[in-house]
């Protein structure tokens, strides 16, 4: 399948530039069709790799790797049109699948009006939009313009993903035992479910293996292994492969992946990229086709909010990625999408403040006197406030702000309080803005209560 791109006259020049050096405009010259036979995939690696070079942000490494892991990706799972990129850095795996089903779309000659393919559509998700995934987009866009409703890309931890058997969940390079935690995803989506449908598709392309447990390593317990029995296993084969101990690491650890897809009832295939294209070129693609060894029971993912890619970011709001292919679900992930969207809690949630005076007893803080405004009295009240509205349900969330403030003249103590105004938790993205009057309508009767019930301690 990778021949003709292996063969491809511009990789013997490719392979005298380091690799992660970026293409840039000047490397266009190497993708310009001179002296090669006419060749349907050259052609379109041609065209993505000239835009490629267009942006400037794409390295030699990640073009060639890409290339071929979508390539297998394409192949395995052609009627898959609904696919999910998790941990997608700047999206270039996903443009490159969005094109290869357009390709096959509009130059299939089996293809005819009435059985004609959906589109696929995919979704990109990671903890932060890089403003290299911008310029792909732009330069993608370009050139292929069908593509840009198809495509988006979520700002969010994975945690915040809901996968389904009807997605394809892919990533290149999913470092370290992020791979574990797809896979435990993905065999996951078998809860509270009619297990025949199975879990979620796969394709990974695993890196920077390891088996310490320190840096979160579990294996699956579908695997039938704990870690220190993977470990004496990579002892027992750095043994055997001595010159090639790196690679022992792995291997193992790549095998009780795949052993703990096929106890989920997943055909597993592993494919390797070529090596002239990259060092870390195993890729596992996995189809649920059965019932696997213990599926029919809740499948443990007690592990998977360790890593940093499933923990809740603070700066980033309360968000759901589903990933069924469905319309709903599609609009969702384009209703959260886009770099702006991380500035959205401030939109979402205003905030508003209130300044008291402390007496000589209060820290403001702890103290359970009724008498004097503490973090707990007012919390309470805002609640009491909050649940008397009728229209909307929307909760306060009081916290101290800042310092105490000690007056210069009068040694008066004061502290501040912060008033955050947000809908119930659990509410869609779309439909949690709380609007800053509504806010400020409510923050007006809280400060009325407030007033009855601490007297002059208000500001």
């Amino acid at each position: 399948l990778m021949d003709p791109i292996v063969q491809h006259p511009a990789i013997p020049a490719l392979s005298k530039i380091r690799p992660r050096s970026r293409l840039k405009e000047e490397h266009k010259y190497l993708f310009d069709g001179t002296n090669r036979t006419n060749n349907d995939s050259l052609c379109l690696f041609d065209e993505l790799a000239l835009v490629a070079c267009s942006t400037g942000v794409v390295c030699r490494k990640e073009l060639l790797e890409t290339y071929a892991a979508a390539t297998f990706i394409h192949a395995k799972f052609p009627h898959m049109k609904r696919m999910a990129d998790l941990a997608a850095g700047h999206g270039l795996l996903s443009w490159f699948l969005l094109v290869l089903d357009h390709y096959d779309n509009n130059n299939n000659s089996t293809t005819t009006r009435n059985n004609k393919q959906p589109p696929r559509t995919i979704v990109c998700v990671d903890r932060r939009m890089p403003q290299s995934a911008d310029v792909i987009a732009s330069a993608m866009i370009d050139r292929f313009p069908e593509l840009e409703p198809r495509w988006c890309f979520v700002q969010s931890d994975l945690s915040a993903v809901e996968p389904h058997p009807s997605c394809l969940l892919i990533s290149v390079h999913a470092c370290g035992t992020l791979t574990d935690y797809l896979i435990e995803m993905a065999i996951g989506t078998t809860e509270g479910r009619n297990t025949l449908s199975g879990g979620s598709p796969l394709a990974i392309v695993p890196c920077c293996h390891t088996v310490k447990e320190r840096m979160g390593y579990r294996p699956h317990r579908l695997s039938g292994m704990d870690a220190q029995e993977v470990s004496a296993l990579v002892q027992e084969r750095k043994k055997k492969q001595k010159h090639l101990k790196h690679e022992a690491v792995a291997d193992v650890v790549d095998e009780v992946r795949c052993r703990t897809l096929r106890n989920a009832g997943y055909e597993v295939e592993e494919v390797m990229l070529p090596e002239a294209f990259t060092g870390r070129n195993r890729l596992l693609l996995g189809e649920a086709i059965s019932v696997g060894t213990g599926t029919d029971k809740a499948v443990g993912r007690s592990n998977h909010k360790d890593h940093h890619f499933f923990q809740r970011h603070p700066n980033l709001p309360f968000i759901r990625i589903p990933l069924a292919d469905d319309d709903e679900s599609i609009a969702q992930c384009h209703a959260v999408s886009g770099r702006e969207m991380k500035q959205t809690e401030k939109q979402l949630s205003p905030s508003l403040v209130m300044s008291f005076w402390l007496t000589d007893t209060a820290d403001g803080k702890s103290s359970d006197n009724n008498s004097v405004p503490t973090l707990k009295a007012l919390q309470a009240l805002a609640d009491q406030c909050c649940g008397e509205m009728e229209t909307e349900e929307i909760q306060c969330s009081v916290e101290v702000l800042g310092d105490v403030k000690v007056q210069s003249t009068t040694r008066r103590r004061s502290q501040f309080y912060r008033f955050t105004y947000k809908k119930s938790k659990g509410a869609d993205l779309s439909a949690a803005h709380v609007s800053r009057t509504t806010a400020k309508r409510i923050h007006t009767v809280i400060r009325e209560r407030v007033g009855v019930k601490f007297g002059g301690l208000l500001q």
